[in-house]
């Protein structure tokens, strides 16, 4: 879950899109790495504050975590979790000890108080449900363990619609924040983080989006129109796709063109006293 390139559905896939989608996941995983640069910034960050000790589980792995900078002792074991089977197959080979778990957020194949901490980085936004999600990190988590976790919020890729691209939106912060039931959770550090990332072209930028559930799905063909909507067309033809690029470019910064995505950090632990 934590999302391959390649994949267009949008950001909260029904029930009956998981198994499309993670066969999709599974056939980008060799590519993946060559375009998380957002993942990558995100992770950064997120590890920043996240102590890890005992049993740990990565909800949507990805191609996996090094921990160990992070480690609280000798004795930690990661559960790494992905709905891709194939995304899992790459982790294992840069991450031989880390065991890995075929399953989904929503429905955790975990014991109850089972585990010590959870983290999770840019991929709980293709959640169907984001609160069954919360539920069950509530479910396995021990009393005092934590949950920190990062996610694709409303207010992102705000340079696509500047450009008259319409996307699929993302959840709002405060929508996220409310799926955290205040009798199992302690919301301690939320944050709404800004993270710019920089592509060479256009095709690579747009590529980039599908690794975290957006897809482009129209295009305005007025520019100043007023009612946007009444004006949304396919893009037709490379005459319409040099047009794109050439406003693409008004944008462009020494490092690239940007891209700009909303990040809800969240640091929340389970309600009760550790053991």
């Amino acid at each position: 879950m934590s999302m391959p390139l390649g994949v267009s559905v949008n950001s909260h896939p029904s029930a009956s899109q998981v198994e499309h989608i993670a066969d999709r996941f599974s056939a980008a995983a060799k590519r993946y790495q060559e375009h998380n640069c957002l993942q990558r910034l995100s992770g950064a960050s997120l590890l920043q504050g996240f102590a890890a000790m005992g049993a740990i589980l990565d909800i949507g792995a990805g191609p996996g975590t090094d921990f160990a900078d992070r480690a609280m002792g000798d004795d930690i074991k990661v559960y790494a979790l992905d709905i891709a089977l194939g995304m899992l197959q790459q982790l294992q080979v840069s991450f031989p000890r880390h065991q890995c778990v075929c399953g989904n957020a929503e429905q955790l194949p975990f014991a109850d108080g089972s585990i010590d901490s959870i983290y999770s980085n840019l991929a709980l936004q293709w959640c169907h449900d984001f609160s069954a999600a919360t539920s069950e990190m509530a479910r396995v988590l021990k009393p005092g363990g934590e949950a920190h976790l990062s996610i694709v919020a409303e207010g992102s890729l705000a340079q696509l619609s500047h450009l008259g691209l319409r996307v699929n939106g993302f959840q709002s912060l405060e929508s996220l924040q409310a799926a955290f039931d205040t009798k199992d959770w302690q919301l301690f550090d939320v944050q709404l983080v800004p993270m710019t990332v920089y592509f060479q072209d256009l095709k690579t930028l747009l590529y980039s989006i599908k690794g975290v559930g957006a897809s482009v799905q129209s295009y305005i063909q007025t520019e100043n129109s007023s009612d946007a909507d009444a004006h949304l067309g396919k893009l037709r033809g490379r005459r319409d796709w040099l047009a794109l690029q050439q406003r693409a470019e008004l944008f462009r910064e020494a490092q690239g063109l940007p891209l700009t995505y909303q990040i809800a950090q969240f640091r929340v632990r389970r309600q009760g006293d550790r053991g």
